[in-house]
């Protein structure tokens, strides 16, 4: 049975096809195409008409990839915070349903978490990574997807979900909110620290509640860090470490930079290069306040959670019609 998850994102849309059998879960394709849901403005509550347009042109570069790759028997299309709390979230959906058949599914923000968690979960497994040593207890592990709309965090004992929350402060959003002329200036970066703080309330609780030892960071910003800190190394490896002076320092080289400086930086993702910046001082200010023993990056997150979601369903519906048969 082969299935495609589309993930379809603020800033961008994903494609992830993959072949179940007996065997396992073979991934065969994976697809990146811009959307830039918010362009023309989150703040407004609308998702404008020239995003519809990007995101037509984004399904189109999805669908076409997937008909090259000789399509797929299921389809399953999640569409996450913009189009969720866009007043017209139902009309694009409405569209993207007229102009490709395509049925999607818009997710809550605790949904998107827990799917976070099963594909970030998925990649640790493949790296052996536990955060277990010997026969000492297993330490808790704080998961971060920084998206374009919101961001996703949860708290983890290595198996089961402690805690788990979707903050509305995507960097989309508060690329729009904190508007600045780049390098970003340090008024900006105080109070764009500031508000996060606060709005993390929630967060920083549960933090000192479960005491997260390890912290790993999921998704394009994640991404980008790894080949900007690695340069082609370790593009199949589905999870990294990333030591921390090494991301303190290419925080400060972000900081710094203006768009066209960092589209000349080896392993700058041209697709991330207006909300890196943030991404980055945002990842900071969670890293000092958690403090964790160790970081990581995971090449997994909301589609291959759902992938591994539908894998189990395709495994438990395969052993009821043998037992069956």
């Amino acid at each position: 049975m082969r299935t495609a998850v589309l993930d379809l994102g603020t800033n961008v849309f994903n494609l992830l096809l993959a072949d179940f059998s007996e065997a396992g879960c073979k991934y065969i394709k994976e697809v990146k195409s811009p959307a830039r849901l918010g362009a023309g403005g989150l703040a407004s509550g609308i998702i404008s008409p020239g995003a519809f347009q990007t995101a037509r042109l984004a399904m189109e570069n999805l669908l076409g990839a997937l008909r090259e790759a000789g399509g797929a028997d299921r389809v399953l299309a999640l569409a996450t915070s913009a189009v969720r709390e866009a007043k017209n979230g139902p009309e694009f959906v409405r569209f993207l349903n007229s102009e490709f058949g395509i049925d999607v599914q818009v997710i809550p923000g605790e949904r998107e978490a827990e799917l976070i968690f099963k594909g970030i979960a998925e990649s640790l497994a493949e790296e052996g990574i536990t955060g277990k040593k010997d026969s000492s207890p297993a330490e808790n592990i704080l998961m971060m997807d920084i998206g374009g709309g919101s961001d996703e965090f949860i708290i983890s004992d290595g198996e089961s979900v402690l805690w788990k929350k979707s903050f509305p402060i995507g960097m989309a959003r508060m690329r729009e909110k904190f508007d600045y002329q780049e390098p970003v200036p340090q008024s900006v970066l105080q109070e764009f620290g500031e508000f996060c703080t606060r709005e993390l309330e929630e967060l920083w609780k549960q933090t000192a509640r479960y005491a997260p030892s390890l912290f790993v960071g999921s998704s394009g910003s994640f991404d980008t860090f790894r080949d900007l800190l690695y340069g082609g190394r370790y593009k199949d490896r589905v999870a990294v470490k990333l030591p921390e002076e090494r991301l303190s320092a290419l925080n400060d080289l972000l900081v710094a930079s203006t768009a066209q400086q960092r589209l000349e930086m080896p392993g700058m993702s041209p697709i991330r290069v207006d909300y890196i910046v943030l991404a980055s001082v945002f990842t900071q200010l969670v890293l000092r306040r958690v403090a964790p023993r160790a970081v990581y990056q995971s090449a997994y997150s909301l589609k291959e959670g759902a992938m591994a979601e539908e894998y189990g369903k395709y495994r438990r519906d395969n052993g009821n019609r043998t037992e069956g048969d």
